[in-house]
């Protein structure tokens, strides 16, 4: 059973990153019936997720994939390009990836301007309640959004909690690109945060920044961001030895 299990999730690589069922109990060398129950188990389980009648790798795998020391490194392959972030908007920059139901700060970087960090790295905070957090949420699975969203905590009195509200706002993050927030989890910060995905369009991970006693303005940081995200996707995936650079765009 196992190896059935291995069998199907080998099927996917680069050029066959969402399958059908019978395409998978192809690829597999597996009877339609027992790929069939087999599937069911993997999404059950997290490691598949079906899309538009379409099979792919579930976020379960991405988050044992944190364990790998490529993805453990996730920090430290960002570095630089957080940096970059820093040095263009002087903003402080975070690094954010869904830890179960929760939102958990990865990486941060600030100047000696900025006063006290209100988040420091290794802290969970709720997703709903953070730029990076939500633009997670909104391309995590049904089953995180909701567990997310069962009991939002309220940090500031603009902290969105109403599970309806906070659904439409993950449509708009989606439809945009990007989220945003006003003093939802401090006062006097608001913060702006775009997806890192893989060349699947996976989001693994969400880059951002902090603003501090000034409300957000997307226009000027959304580009500089989304520069950074896609090097760090690039080099995520150069360090996972896919080959070459090209195929991380």
């Amino acid at each position: 059973m196992t190896q059935r299990a291995l069998r199907l999730l080998a099927a996917f690589d680069t050029d066959h990153v969402a399958l059908t069922l019978s395409a998978l109990a192809r690829r597999a060398d597996l009877p339609v019936a027992t790929c069939h129950r087999l599937v069911g188990e993997l999404v059950a389980w997290g490691a598949l997720t079906k899309v538009d009648g379409r099979y792919r790798i579930g976020h379960r795998i991405w988050y044992l994939g944190l364990l790998a020391p490529v993805h453990r490194d996730l920090s430290e392959i960002a570095n630089p390009f957080m940096q970059d972030v820093l040095q263009v908007t002087k903003n402080v920059v975070n690094l954010f990836v869904l830890d179960g139901d929760q939102a958990l700060l990865l990486e941060r970087i600030s100047s000696t301007q900025v006063g006290p960090a209100v988040l420091r790295v290794g802290d969970h905070v709720g997703p709903h309640a953070t730029a990076g957090g939500k633009v997670l949420l909104a391309h995590a699975r049904p089953d995180v959004v909701d567990r997310a969203l069962r009991a939002p905590h309220r940090y500031t009195r603009n902290t969105l909690v109403g599970a309806e509200s906070l659904r439409r706002e993950l449509v708009l993050v989606r439809r945009h690109g990007y989220a945003t927030t006003v003093e939802e989890v401090a006062p006097g910060t608001s913060g702006l945060a775009i997806p890192v995905a893989g060349h699947d369009g996976t989001v693994f991970a969400a880059l951002g920044v902090v603003i501090v006693g000034n409300r957000v303005n997307p226009r000027p940081l959304v580009p500089v961001l989304q520069i950074a995200a896609r090097g760090i996707a690039r080099q995520v995936r150069l360090a996972a030895g896919y080959g070459h650079e090209s195929l991380a765009e």
